[in-house]
């Protein structure tokens, strides 16, 4: 299953101005494992490292939505990917701060 999340629904590019841009998280439904992730867009590097992190260390996408990040950041687009798919799976998702997604 996929989670797409547009970058002008994220406060740290809406400050820069960047808000041209997408992060796309692949899950699998049945490990509930991140697989994959698409990001085009401003620090789009820096989005994919962290995402790259989270498959190297076979996280699930619950566990990836928990991780608390600095405020504002543009990572941030990661982990709303990651709320709004664990959402979709059913699994608890406990950051509030991303709760929007």
């Amino acid at each position: 299953m996929t989670a797409v999340v547009n970058f002008d629904s994220t406060t740290r590019t809406v400050i820069d101005g960047r808000k041209l841009g997408f992060c796309k998280l692949i899950v699998e439904r049945k490990t509930c494992k991140v697989l994959g992730c698409h990001v085009i867009g401003e620090r789009a590097v820096d989005i994919a490292e962290m995402a790259a992190i989270a498959i190297a260390a076979g996280m699930r996408v619950d566990e990836l939505a928990n991780i608390p990040l600095a405020y504002p950041t543009h990572a941030a687009v990661l982990i709303r990917a990651a709320v709004s798919a664990a959402k979709r799976l059913d699994l608890g998702v406990g950051w509030r701060a991303h709760e929007a997604a």
